[in-house]
């Protein structure tokens, strides 16, 4: 199930959402009202608006492998039949407590393109109790390195990947290019 957190931590982070809630407003969760700038009304900031952010998100697995994953913002996704986390088999339940803070610019676009991406999540049930903390940079935050060994996805690497009991599994090194 630890490799399932770190893959779903990684979704969370690529699907940060951006969804139109009025004509003249963006609404990402948890972003600041002077970063909703959306002047073509296409839902999305705008190039160049930064983008500041903070929610929550729950996820939560049985010992069948069943799922079930609110992302903070109104959609959820989950097995078939799978409703609500009382649906899962409590015996076996691990639920992840997700907040998340960003900041970036989406450029016009559903998902950030610059900036830094910062998850920090608890888990607690069946699998035990463990704690995750994820910083991820792009190529555009002086504390980028340019190493593949880090790459999260394109031009983005882990800064901080960091699991209880295990530390900083993110190694220092000096930038590469």
């Amino acid at each position: 199930m630890k490799r399932l957190f770190l893959c779903v931590g990684v979704l969370l982070l690529l699907a940060i959402p951006v969804s139109s809630a009025s004509a003249d407003a963006t609404t990402v969760p948890g972003q600041t009202e002077k970063a909703r700038i959306d002047a073509d009304e296409n839902g999305y900031p705008d190039v160049g608006v930064v983008v500041t952010g903070h929610y929550y998100s729950v996820y939560a697995e049985d010992g069948n492998g069943s799922y079930y994953w609110d992302l903070g913002d109104g959609r959820v996704y989950s097995s078939p039949g799978i409703e609500s986390i009382a649906d899962l088999e409590q015996a076996t339940l691990t639920t992840c407590d997700y907040i998340v803070n960003y900041r970036g610019t989406f450029e016009d676009d559903p998902y950030m393109d610059t900036g830094w991406i910062m998850n920090n999540i608890r888990c607690h049930g069946y699998e035990g109790n463990t704690h995750y903390k994820y910083l991820i940079v792009n190529e555009s935050d002086p504390r980028y390195r340019g190493n593949p060994e880090y790459a999260v996805w394109g031009n983005w690497e882990y800064h901080v990947l960091a699991e209880s009991g295990a530390g900083n599994l993110v190694r220092p090194m000096t930038n590469v290019g």
